[in-house]
């Protein structure tokens, strides 16, 4: 078994903790599985026209879960993934992980090249802590992708999942707002992409690749910003 590094008892930062500990995750797909490489190379790729990675840029990934661009930022730079799963991280492939409140990093001031988080901020009351804890860690920037709940296929799947409601606040206005409140300068902000990581079938990835550019009703709202 993988051996996970704890940094403390914590309280888990996520919402309904016992979600991410269920039994069902044993099935979630894995980061190498084509449907999930498509949601994410791309949208490295996009990220990376701002943002230019070598081995030597140093990123932290906020709630890494099992992998899922841990492992493809993993081939381009020196990450670090945590999250407060102990089952996520246990699954995750990539060697650099510890299990972690995202409200109270355990990290230096400005420890990371490159601070980014995927699908936490909606699972999670204090977003606000979570922000400025990524805005002290980070020496430069911070990349955050919350769901777009302008999507109506992803406003659906929010309002029908207890765990997943708070995403129905998630549009990309409203994303912006909170990232000029805690006191960060967007380089960039768009909705991209038309699929579900872990709900999209295979059969339907070369529909779904048409759709990989932004749009107004992308599946995913994607932010640069720097510190």
């Amino acid at each position: 078994m993988k051996q996970i590094f704890k940094t403390t008892n914590f309280l888990s930062s996520c919402a309904g903790g016992k979600y991410w500990e269920r039994k069902a995750l044993d099935r979630r797909r894995k980061p190498a599985n084509a449907v999930i490489k498509e949601y994410v190379v791309p949208k490295i790729k996009e990220v990376s026209k701002i943002i230019t990675f070598s081995k030597k840029t140093k990123l932290l990934d906020i709630g890494a879960g099992n992998g899922f661009f841990t492992f493809y930022f993993d081939k381009i730079c020196d990450v670090c993934g945590i999250d407060s799963s102990e089952k996520m991280l246990e699954m995750n492939p990539v060697k650099k992980t510890c299990q972690m409140d995202a409200r109270r990093l355990k990290f230096k001031d400005n420890s990371f090249d490159v601070v980014f988080c995927h699908a936490v901020l909606h699972h999670i009351q204090e977003m606000d802590s979570v922000i400025q804890e990524m805005k002290r860690v980070s020496g430069k920037y911070v990349v955050i992708m919350e769901p777009n709940r302008n999507n109506l296929l992803m406003f659906i799947f929010s309002a029908i999942v207890k765990e997943e409601r708070q995403a129905l606040k998630f549009s990309l206005s409203f994303l912006k707002r909170l990232i000029k409140k805690n006191g960060l300068n967007i380089i960039d902000a768009f909705s991209y992409g038309q699929i579900v990581p872990n709900k999209t079938p295979a059969f339907l990835l070369p529909l779904c690749r048409l759709f990989n550019f932004r749009h107004a009703i992308g599946m995913t709202n994607i932010i640069i910003a720097e510190v």
